[in-house]
């Protein structure tokens, strides 16, 4: 019962902070559905290769994204993995290091979903209930920096961040915490990325 209600909530997670992502601003003349930017990552527990659309909730304070991810069978060892992921950003502040040129420490947050078969949301029923958790949803902490550079006489692209970060899956971290098997300098991982702003 309690892992259901923790797919439940989980899942509600991921819509609302999509769903949200989605509102305009006031001084926002697009249309509401159009990203403010585009964005591909590397790494960061959300695929060997992330692809996806970005929307700048409250201005310089929060981007949603929704991604998708992908892990080849070269990577896994495995089946190929294919991923969802909503990621939110929080620049924390913004400091200007040149002409157009921004540097930003960054922190944020992210809900994975894994729709490959070889994970679940719902426990399968071999095993008894609470045996498990839910092996195809995971919540990613991560913080790191961004640099933002804004394009002068461009058509394409307005401007882009190019970034990295550290973070870890929540799992990870609880068995940091709970056993002496794993050691926390195991559990974080690195990403790169880049945004590119419409």
């Amino acid at each position: 019962m309690k892992t259901k209600k923790n797919i439940i909530v989980s899942i509600a997670l991921i819509y609302v902070t999509f769903f949200n992502a989605q509102e305009p601003s006031s001084n926002d003349k697009k249309p509401w559905y159009k990203p403010d930017y585009v964005k591909m990552q590397f790494g960061g527990n959300i695929g060997f290769i992330s692809l996806g659309i970005g929307y700048e909730v409250f201005e310089n304070v929060l981007f949603s994204e929704l991604l998708y991810g992908y892990v080849p069978k070269s990577i896994s060892q495995a089946d190929r993995i294919h991923l969802i992921t909503i990621k939110n950003t929080f620049p924390i502040i913004k400091k200007e290091i040149g002409k157009n040129l921004t540097i930003s420490p960054i922190a944020g947050f992210a809900t994975t979903l894994d729709i490959g078969t070889t994970t679940f949301t719902t426990l399968p029923s071999k095993y008894p209930d609470g045996y498990y958790v839910p092996t195809a949803i995971h919540f990613t902490l991560y913080a790191g920096a961004s640099v933002h550079q804004n394009f002068k006489n461009t058509k394409i692209f307005k401007g882009a961040d190019f970034y990295f970060e550290v973070g870890t899956v929540e799992s990870y971290l609880w068995y940091a915490i709970t056993t002496k098997e794993v050691k926390m300098k195991d559990i974080f991982s690195f990403d790169v990325g880049v945004n590119f702003y419409l």
